[in-house]
């Protein structure tokens, strides 16, 4: 609209113009050697202005002629630049399609298009990774890990790479460069954490986390199990190597940042029953109970009552699960423990619910001591340890990426080296679980056998269990 108002008030300044002149007519008189000449001034101002007209072409074509050369080159460097982003993307695309041939293909052409080495070095490295050609790959990734405005973007390329070959020492020291470049992108900080507590060194991975969290970049749940789990595990470290102190320290950190931990509060529990504070150490015990009862507490219970009288183990255990007499584990307990004073009947009861209400292979092989011990039935018993095949496997630390089954919790799987993968739960699939110490499985399961979860009864001394129903 501007462009048009003033091409408009040009066009009327020169018509006025013209008229003006042509109002007020004039004569130009010019001498040029033996020649005069003489015009009107209405010829003269428009020769004057054909002249300009005519100067200001020749100036643009001159122009043109200069600036030509730099005009193609400029055009035809546009171009490639063109055929190369193409390029690249049609590399990306292949890449995703896991196409290793046409992804190599289209990183020369991308090379040859562009002047752009951390993209080209970057679908080469991809490309070569794709085709499994991991030398390729990782000297790709190093000459990007060379250059300042790419260094970042390559050491992350070496790093994955590492972890696929297994190289933790390598890893970690590229993960360390890496936080040393941008120690605020969150992948970085975990990459690195994971890879110190990998190498068992706690204290690195404490500071890594500590700026991970100052920085919020981890969630305040994630965060803290993650600072119990270092302080845990330098505890055990500590108990290792006889600094019972700092490890009762860092034991009872740990089980105040994550109170349903059991590995933690039974460490502080043992610990403080081991310095001489058995009250203090009941306490932790009790209360974690109560949180998450779990057999690593009750074990570390017992520790601190230490008694070769069954009829003291059990009044022990009483008093431990006295505020959660109706949990599983509870009664589970109390039915062990009750099995070794001889208290048949209270073993028998606690059994009894059990079936009803979470029945799991080790409450058929506890039965299967109660028949063995109270009455001497093998035949019982033996009944009692093949329904414990078809009854839910045992609970213990599975690792919830690889499924790998532990004893004892681990900070890593042995396995696949996950961080903080086992949960306490019982494992995919009932069978294949270990006897109770009472005995070992003397037949195999028929196919037939019946699902005991709502037919098995606890029976009294003179009555033989009932055959289990077979399934429809």
């Amino acid at each position: 609209m501007l462009r048009a108002l003033l091409i408009f008030f040009g066009l009327a300044a020169v018509a006025m113009t013209g008229a003006w002149l042509a109002d007020h007519p004039g004569l130009i008189s010019m001498q040029w050697g033996d020649r005069r000449i003489e015009t009107s001034t209405a010829v003269a101002a428009t020769v004057l202005l054909v002249l300009l007209f005519a100067v200001a072409g020749l100036y643009r074509f001159w122009r043109w002629l200069v600036t030509s050369p730099m005009v193609l080159n400029n055009l035809r460097a546009e171009g490639r630049r063109r055929r190369g982003y193409r390029s690249l993307s049609s590399g990306l695309v292949a890449v995703a399609a896991g196409d290793a041939g046409e992804a190599k293909k289209l990183a020369r052409r991308t090379a040859q298009l562009l002047d752009e080495p951390a993209l080209t070095l970057l679908l080469s490295a991809q490309a070569a990774q794709l085709e499994g050609d991991t030398a390729a790959a990782k000297e790709h990734f190093q000459a990007m890990a060379e250059q300042p405005e790419t260094e970042f973007l390559g050491l992350r390329g070496l790093l994955v790479q590492a972890r696929r070959d297994g190289d933790r020492p390598g890893a970690l020291a590229l993960a360390r460069r890496a936080f040393a470049l941008r120690p605020d992108t969150p992948w970085v900080g975990q990459e690195l954490f994971a890879l110190e507590a990998a190498a068992g060194d706690w204290q690195a991975a404490e500071k890594t986390l500590a700026h991970t969290v100052k920085r919020k970049l981890l969630g305040a749940d994630a965060a803290g199990r993650r600072q119990a789990i270092v302080l845990f595990s330098q505890a055990l470290g500590a108990a290792d190597i006889g600094e019972s102190k700092r490890a009762l320290e860092l034991a009872s950190k740990a089980h105040a940042q994550l109170p349903d931990f059991s590995p933690a509060t039974a460490l502080a529990g043992r610990l403080h029953g081991a310095a001489g504070d058995g009250r203090k150490g009941r306490r932790v015990l009790q209360a974690g109970w109560r949180t998450s009862p779990h057999p690593d507490l009750l074990s570390a219970w017992l520790d601190i009552h230490p008694t070769d009288m069954p009829e003291e183990r059990l009044d022990a255990v009483q008093k431990l699960i006295v505020e959660m007499a109706d949990n599983p584990e509870s009664r589970m307990a109390l039915a062990r423990a009750a099995l070794e004073a001889r208290e048949y009947d209270q073993a028998r009861t606690q059994l009894k619910s059990l079936l009803e209400q979470a029945p799991s292979a080790r409450v058929a092989r506890l039965a299967a001591d109660l028949a063995e011990a109270e009455r001497g039935d093998g035949a019982a018993a033996r009944q009692w340890l093949r329904q414990a095949a078809s009854l839910p496997a045992d609970a213990t630390w599975v690792c919830k990426d690889c499924g790998r089954q532990n004893n004892d919790w681990a900070a890593h799987c042995p396995d696949c080296g996950s961080f903080d993968a086992f949960v306490w739960r019982a494992p995919s699939g009932a069978g294949a679980v270990l006897p109770y110490a009472a005995g070992s499985f003397e037949e195999a399961v028929e196919p037939d056998t019946a699902d005991t979860r709502a037919h098995v009864e606890i029976l009294p001394p003179d009555v033989e269990p009932a055959p289990v129903p077979a399934r429809d």
